[in-house]
C-alpha cells in the first residue's frame, strides 16, 4: 500500500489557494445547517379537527356533539380527522332531537374532514400543514 503524502504529492502543497477553497466551503455549511434546521419550525402539526362548516343549520348543541370523542393521553378530545355525517346531524338538529338524549351517538355514522380543519393557534400561527391543508 502506498503512502498518502506519496499519492497526493502531484496535487501540490498546502499553500494559500487551498487554504481559501477549503474555508470559503466551511463557511458554505452554515446556511445549509439553518436551512435544515427550519423544518422544525415550520412544519408543526397543531392540534386540529374537522371544520363544520358555518352554514351548517345546527344548533349550538349539535355544533358541540359533530365530532366524535376519541380517547388520547387519558382524556377525551373531538377527533381531529372524523365527523358525524353532516347532512344527518344537520336533520337531527332540524327535527330538535338531542344529542346523548334522543340520539345515540356511538351508532351515528362518520365522514372524512370534507370541509377542511380547524387548527388551534396556542402555539403555531401559521405552519406549512395550516396553509397547505394537510
Amino acid at each position: 500500500m502506498q503512502d498518502y503524502d506519496e499519492v497526493t504529492a502531484f496535487l501540490g502543497e498546502w499553500g494559500p489557494f487551498q487554504r481559501l477553497i477549503f474555508f470559503l466551503l466551511s463557511a458554505s455549511i452554515i446556511p445549509n445547517g439553518f436551512n435544515g434546521m427550519s423544518v422544525v419550525f415550520l412544519a408543526g402539526t397543531p392540534e386540529h379537527r374537522c371544520r363544520v362548516p358555518d352554514t351548517a343549520n345546527l344548533s349550538s348543541v349539535w355544533r358541540n356533539h359533530s365530532l366524535p370523542l376519541q380517547l388520547q393521553d387519558g382524556r377525551e378530545v373531538p377527533h381531529s380527522c372524523r365527523r358525524y355525517r353532516l347532512a344527518t346531524i344537520v336533520n337531527f338538529s332540524a327535527l330538535g332531537l338531542e344529542p346523548g338524549r334522543d340520539v345515540d351517538l356511538e351508532q351515528l355514522e362518520q365522514e372524512g374532514c370534507l370541509d377542511g380543519w380547524e387548527f388551534n393557534q396556542d402555539i403555531y400561527l401559521s405552519t406549512i400543514v395550516t396553509e397547505v391543508g394537510m
